[in-house]
């Protein structure tokens, strides 16, 4: 019997909530983004889009095959001839804001999307050849480091899936973050420092959350929170937006709801200032149901 054309929203609810309870190590960001996709497209197969990104991984080790032994610049080049110059693959930038660059199924269709959706192809990638590439926590651009065996933090490539897979100086960099943070701003250890698969979807997802919210679609911005929740149910803040957004949607039950299971997951954390915050909000919300 031929694999069924597509998932029903319960089985992608209950693989995204599988991913929510999986170790980092455990979680293929590319299959959870492409769920999370589908949450939006289920008139889609994923299949096309699985077997999509198995050809670019087979293109690649191709490539690696056919080249001598690479440094990391050297290697993040090859990757970038076959992901950006082969494929296609680009940052839109003349319609950035549009929502179907933070989908990795639209992403792969367009070959076109936001930095954090080629960077999920790019990893990927990367974690199927067995390649040392994590994203990183820099401001407002997604960027990507490379190492090779044996490297040292100098001889790593900084790259921006972006633009093409464009190596990054340090002088890119600096200019860059000042670009976010300022002329006085200066690049700080945390620009380097790894981010964690699950976090790297949720920053795919909050893009959409954010295009949600700045139009009043408080029912879609409710909906991405939902699956935020579903990939990481320890994060108490998420639990606090979703109450803040059925508040403007109007649901006041539902946002008691929302900030009472905030403030026990906050409390159980040992998150003093968001479980004060839930606290607060309940105390506010109550009497208008009365």
């Amino acid at each position: 019997m031929g694999r069924p054309l597509q998932q029903t929203d319960d089985e992608i609810e209950r693989r995204l909530r599988a991913a929510g309870t999986a170790g980092e190590g455990d979680i293929d960001i590319a299959e959870t983004a492409l769920l999370l996709a589908a949450c939006d497209r289920p008139d889609l197969s994923l299949g096309n889009y699985r077997d999509h990104l198995a050809l670019l991984c087979g293109a690649v080790r191709e490539a690696m095959d056919r080249a001598s032994q690479c440094d990391a610049h050297e290697l993040a080049e090859l990757l970038g001839g076959v992901i950006s110059g082969l494929h296609g693959y680009r940052g839109d930038a003349e319609t950035y804001d549009d929502p179907r660059n933070a989908n990795l199924m639209e992403v792969i269709d367009r070959r076109k999307g936001l930095p954090v959706a080629l960077g999920i192809v790019w990893l990927h990638v990367a974690a199927r050849l067995g390649l040392d590439l994590a994203g990183l926590n820099f401001p407002g651009h997604f960027v990507l480091r490379l190492r090779t065996e044996g490297s040292g933090p100098r001889d790593a490539a900084i790259v921006d899936p972006f633009n093409g897979g464009q190596l990054l100086t340090s002088a890119d960099l600096l200019s860059m973050i000042r670009q976010v943070e300022g002329p006085d701003a200066a690049l700080s250890p945390d620009a380097y420092a790894e981010v964690s698969p699950r976090d790297i979807l949720l920053r795919l997802q909050n893009n959409i959350l954010m295009r949600a919210v700045r139009s009043n679609d408080f029912a879609r911005a409710r909906d991405v929170v939902t699956r935020m929740i579903w990939i990481a149910p320890e994060r108490a803040g998420l639990l606090f937006e979703l109450g803040r957004l059925e508040v403007h949607d109007g649901r006041m039950g539902a946002a008691i709801d929302a900030f009472a299971s905030c403030y026990e997951k906050a409390v159980d954390l040992g998150e003093d200032r968001i479980a004060e915050m839930a606290e607060q909000a309940l105390r506010e919300l109550k009497p208008r149901l009365n």
